[in-house]
Order: structure tokens, then sequence, then C-alpha cells
């Protein structure tokens, strides 16, 4: 029974709620014919001590594996597995694979996947891969376990190792969308917010408004494709309107040399403070200094509101501060911020809906889906003082 609990991890920080996380878990476990008919799987007070958890949350999880006929409970001797390969096979399992659960977005596209997903009769496999070798190994053991089609938010820098795996998920002409960011080589259909178009928006707004010196702030991270797409429309967006753009303003780790997406997850925790130390640092560096700032997303936003505040520099009054994304706490912060709003549910509908097309039989090039954001309007930008004046 040891070997079957060391085989099932939680993630006790991530968005996705533990039963689901547990839920999921199983059902790979027993889809993929590692726990195979008959055997006994662990009992909740066991997974409940091993995942240090409750045992209602192993009890909501245990219900719903024994709802969808994976598990069989019998008073007195146990739990066990019941699935039966000849009644439900793997060629209706869809996996997904993020670098990270933390970021909300995610949660909200992935019950929008999986109920996408269900409607058509296909069973969702949630993994998240916190590194490099683990996203291989992961695409890996989807693979091994025959799933029939692949939803990826793959990490910023793809080594050779995933490249490798992804071609020969094209080998075997499993259906593949990816999300957010696509990776070089690999033909596979693809869906993100509309980053260029979001942002554009954003720096018009603030042109509109009256600003002319207009900073953009982001993570120093290279070849990141949402980044890519927000800078170039901060490139466009200023030189349509005659105005010069300046050279961004990068964040460093103080972890690495470079930033890392996972990175962006810790903003607003324990190091925190070294984030508006070098926000403060990039604003008494200049002269003159600008009367707006557009940060890459709102959790760099409200750092940066932060930081601004720290040094007497108020918001919007004398320095207008807008976002992307458009999370939860955005409109809830001192000054609510004033940002392009993702839609997480399409996200997830049009990936969804992709994969099922592919299946069904759509047999054309791989194609590039961008979802409309929406600009929210809120405090945090507001016209320069010497427009006002």
């Amino acid at each position: 029974m040891r070997d079957k609990l060391e085989q099932i991890r939680l993630d006790h920080d991530s968005y996705i709620s533990l039963h689901v996380q547990l839920h999921n878990q199983l059902r790979r476990l027993i889809v993929s014919g590692r726990w195979t008919q008959g055997e006994r799987i662990p009992t909740e007070a066991q997974l409940s001590r091993h995942l240090d958890i409750s045992r209602t949350t192993v009890r909501i999880a245990l219900q719903r594996n024994e709802i969808e006929g994976l598990i069989k409970r019998t008073a007195g001797r146990g739990t066990f597995v019941s699935y039966q390969p000849h009644e439900r096979t793997n060629s209706r399992s869809i996996g997904y694979i993020t670098r990270s659960f933390h970021n909300e977005i995610h949660s909200t596209l992935l019950s929008s996947a999986e109920a996408e997903l269900r409607s058509a009769g296909y069973q969702v496999i949630f993994s998240n891969a916190t590194d490099n070798a683990e996203e291989v190994n992961t695409l890996q053991q989807l693979l091994d376990d025959g799933i029939a089609g692949l939803m990826i938010w793959s990490n910023a820098n793809p080594t050779a190792a995933t490249k490798n795996v992804l071609l020969e998920y094209q080998r075997r002409r499993i259906p593949i969308v990816f999300i957010d960011r696509s990776i070089e080589g690999i033909d596979a259909d693809y869906v993100a917010s509309d980053n260029f178009n979001g942002t554009y928006h954003l720096i018009s707004h603030l042109i509109e408004l009256g600003h002319r010196h207009i900073v953009q702030l982001m993570p120093n991270i290279d070849h990141l494709q949402p980044i890519d797409d927000r800078h170039r429309a901060y490139v466009c967006a200023v030189t349509d309107h005659g105005l010069r753009p300046y050279s961004p303003w990068k964040i460093n780790s103080p972890n690495r040399p470079e930033f890392h997406e996972t990175d962006i997850y810790h903003l607003i925790g324990q190091q925190r403070q070294i984030y508006v130390d070098q926000v403060v640092m990039r604003m008494n560096a200049v002269d003159p200094k600008p009367t707006a700032i557009v940060c890459i997303n709102d959790i760099l936003a409200i750092i940066t509101i932060s930081a601004l505040q720290s040094i007497g520099i108020h918001v919007p009054e004398d320095v207008s501060v807008v976002g992307f994304d458009d999370i939860s706490m955005a409109s809830y912060i001192g000054v609510p911020l004033t940002t392009a709003s993702q839609n997480a549910y399409e996200l997830g509908r049009v990936a969804s809906r992709m994969i099922i097309e592919r299946l069904g039989g759509r047999d054309s090039p791989p194609r590039a889906e961008r979802v409309p954001t929406r600009l929210r309007v809120r405090k945090s930008a507001a016209p320069p003082l010497l427009v006002r004046d």
C-alpha cells in the first residue's frame, strides 16, 4: 500500500481544490492501468495521513471516482478498483498540462475546459509540471497512458526533450492544442488571449487621457510569447500616436540571472520588498519621470503602485498605472486597477472545441485563435497633471 500512496502528490498551494486534484490523480492511476481491476486502494485514513488533508476531502474525491464507476466501496472490506478497460478506454481521456496552478486564470480555464470536454464524453487529466524535467516526464506518462489529445500551457523555455516527446505525439497523430504560447517546430492548434490588441487599447486609453511619457514594466524574461506580444503592442501604440517608445523597465529575479515565469507568483510573497525596491530604483533613476506605467500583468502593477506610494508618488494623481489579466484583487486594492481583462472561460472553451474537432476528424492546417480582451477602466489611470492644469 505504501507504493500506491507514493504515487499520489497534491499541490497545497494550488488554486485547484485538493479534492479535485485527488480525484483526478486517482482516475489517472486507474484508467492508465497502473491500478487494475480488483486491487484494493488506500483507505480514507491512509490517504488523509499521507497527503495531510482532511478525511472529508478524501471522501469527496472517492465519491466522485465511485460515481464514475472507477472504484467500489464495500462495507467492512475496503475500496477496490472496479474499472474495466473494455467499458471505458483511454481514448476518452484528454491530458492537460500547465506550468503552475497558482495563477487563478488557470482555475477558470480548467473548469471551462473540463465542462466542455465532459459534455462531449471525455475525461480530463490535470497535471502540474513545476519544472522542465517534470513536464517531460508528465508528457511521456500521458503518452504511455494512451490519451486521445493534449492541451498544454508549456513552460517559457521548452527543452529539446520536451520537443522530442511532442514530436512523438505528432507521429502518433495525437492532437495537441497549445494555450498561451506555442512551441516552435511543433505543428498544433493554438489559442491565447489577444495580448497585442489588449495592450494596444490600454495604451491608447492612456494617450487619450493626455499621457505622452509612457513606459512599460516587465519581468526580465526572454522569448515568452505573451510578453513579446504585449511589448510589440506598446511600441506600435506609442509610435502610431506619434510618441517615442522607451526601453522597457525590466524587473530581475533575486534567485537567478533571468526571471522565470513562476517567479511572478511570488511577487506578493516574502520577496515582495525586493521587487518594490527595484521599481523605486527605476523611478528614481529617470528624469523626466513617466506620467504612466504600463505593467505586463496585474501583480506587477500592484507592486508598482505600492512602490510609488512608498516614495510619496500618488496614483493616479502623479503617475497612472495599468495592468493586464484582471485578477480578482485588481478591483479591490486601495486604487482599483485599470487593466485588460482576459476571458479565461472562453480560452478553455475554445481549446476544448479545438481538441474535440480534431478528434472528430477535422484534418486541416493548424490554426491560431486569439480570444479578445476587455478594457476595464478603474481609478488607477487619470489625465496627467499638466493636462488637468
